[in-house]
């Protein structure tokens, strides 16, 4: 189960209105992954609802925040992990958050020790 403050840690997280924006950090270890590992991220990215495809400079979902979408997702490979950020519907969110964090479940994370 990915647990906050364990396995991710929110920048921002406000709801107003049935509307989520949020920046939120899932803290995979990326000194673990392989290629095998950044291909099984692909899928997932791939596999998750409303995914763009190749229509855009970066992964993301529902929309492109840098074609002016209303609603979207995107994601970004930092150093303290996955950062994601975007504006949604909650009901969207909640459903996509429940799917991604099923998928990267056995991703390595980073430990907080």
């Amino acid at each position: 189960m990915i647990i906050e403050d364990e396995h991710y840690y929110n920048n921002r997280y406000h709801v107003v209105n049935d509307i989520v924006e949020f920046e939120r950090v899932c803290m995979v270890d990326e000194r673990k992954f392989n290629n095998h590992t950044y291909e099984i991220l692909r899928k997932v990215y791939e596999d998750l609802p409303s995914y763009m495809g190749d229509k855009t400079s970066f992964p993301c979902w529902f929309g492109d925040e840098q074609k002016g979408d209303t609603y979207f997702i995107t994601v970004s490979f930092e150093m303290s992990g996955i950062q994601f950020f975007g504006k949604l519907p909650i009901s969207d969110f909640l459903q996509w958050e429940i799917k991604f964090n099923q998928l990267i479940e056995n991703f390595p994370f980073k430990s907080q020790s």
